[in-house]
């Protein structure tokens, strides 16, 4: 019996010994991995964006060593393609001051993008609430509203996943003149470089519709004036810049479309589909880039549920159909689409949010906005599918702009995509 007793014993001490070894070794290799910068930056970086946020915590080294450009910069190494948009930031109808927005999850699990969502937008030297003007590449664009204090416009350069904004500089002084901006847009490659760009179109000082390009640049903190002044039509669609294959695009209702070559610092001529004989100037609906793709849409009659979604060459040699959309089903499911006109005949409500290019084009989609509920629309079976109701305001009305015109333009839509670059 003792002999029995003396075996278990002997038996429970040696597995405790090799348990308390095999943890001792585990801890050794752990402090190993964590005290080797560059194994622990090897295992980091192929790790997706929301566990290299959650392991910000871990320590003011890991946060650190996460949040620095170069980190930023190489973890796009191990994700080769650009990400598709995960969700879209809605601007309410609300005031100027302060805007509300509403954050319309685009993944079929709706945790996935929660951290990113906000109902209006502060920082810390503007409690009053920012603008987004425009969505690059997972960064925003955002500007604040001259009050009674502030005699000027600031902007800012916003990473939703992040958190982390950069308060831009004021634009150049254009010797002591006060100029008109028209338009400020961001260009942002992450897959080019880890620095982004900011392009402001100001009114050159000039007789006539002539505009001055300046750019300014996070690698050198500073605005320069770039190029001789341009001359331009009036209804150049500055405020929708597009940024695309290295520039920013324009639209003009009547005239010439334009881009701006950031790199050459040169504007060019965008051609355009032609305008219908029965309409006196272009009608577009959308304009908006999504995965490294341009795309155009552009509806003259709504009393017709079928329209193209067009894209450009990469050489500028024209527009192509991607896409056709046939919407025929979506009233049948949804009849508060439809709506009568005076003179009886049915038009249909419903405007164009965004063209979400996946990795395969099987994978790509249509977001709609139709009264009360967006819509996720397929191209290639056709099928779609309510995403989300659209909550009404204390008036009784939808909150978002555009059910009357059927339109929202690309300024109250704006798509998040993961993003840990540094701002």
């Amino acid at each position: 019996m003792i002999s029995i007793e003396r075996a278990r014993t002997n038996s429970y001490l040696l597995t405790t010994a090799t348990t308390t070894a095999t943890k001792t070794q585990s801890s050794f290799s752990v402090i190993s991995v964590a005290n080797n910068e560059e194994l622990l930056i090897e295992i980091l970086l192929r790790l997706p964006i929301k566990s290299l946020l959650k392991f910000k915590s871990v320590s003011k080294y890991w946060l650190s060593l996460i949040s620095c450009s170069h980190f930023s910069y190489l973890h796009k190494d191990h994700n080769p393609f650009p990400n598709s948009a995960s969700g879209l930031f809605l601007r309410r109808h609300s005031p100027l001051v302060n805007p509300q927005f509403s954050f319309v999850d685009l993944n079929l699990n709706p945790d996935t993008c929660s951290s990113a969502s906000f109902r209006s937008l502060t920082f810390i030297d503007n409690p009053s609430g920012v603008n987004i003007l425009q969505s690059c590449n997972g960064l925003l664009l955002c500007s604040s509203f001259p009050g009674a204090n502030q005699s000027k416009t600031n902007y800012y350069i916003y990473n939703p996943t992040t958190k982390q904004y950069s308060l831009l500089p004021p634009f150049g002084s254009s010797n002591g003149a006060l100029r008109t901006v028209f338009a400020v847009s961001l260009a942002f490659d992450p897959f080019k470089s880890p620095y982004y760009k900011v392009v402001c179109v100001r009114d050159s000082g000039s007789s006539g519709n002539h505009f001055q390009f300046e750019i300014y640049s996070s690698d050198t903190g500073l605005w320069r004036v770039c190029g001789s002044s341009l001359s331009a039509f009036s209804n150049v669609q500055f405020y929708g810049g597009v940024y695309w294959h290295g520039s920013v695009h324009w639209i003009s209702t009547l005239g010439n479309s334009l881009y701006f070559n950031i790199d050459k610092e040169e504007v060019q001529e965008l051609p355009m589909p032609p305008i219908p004989d029965f309409s006196l100037k272009r009608v577009f609906n959308y304009f908006e880039e999504s995965r490294d793709h341009l795309h155009l849409i552009e509806i003259y009659d709504f009393q017709n549920l079928e329209f193209n979604v067009y894209e450009i060459e990469r050489d500028y040699s024209g527009w192509f159909v991607k896409y056709h959309v046939d919407l025929g089903a979506v009233p049948i499911a949804f009849p508060e689409m439809k709506t009568t006109t005076s003179s009886d005949l049915h038009c249909y409500r419903f405007s164009i949010l965004s063209v979400v290019r996946g990795q395969r084009d099987e994978n790509s989609y249509l977001v709609l906005s139709i009264p009360g509920k967006v819509v996720r629309y397929n191209f290639q079976d056709k099928t779609f599918h309510k995403l989300c109701d659209i909550p009404t305001g204390h008036d009784g009305i939808d909150d978002f702009d555009g059910w009357s015109s059927f339109s929202v333009s690309s300024s109250d839509a704006y798509q998040y995509t993961e993003s840990l670059s540094y701002v």
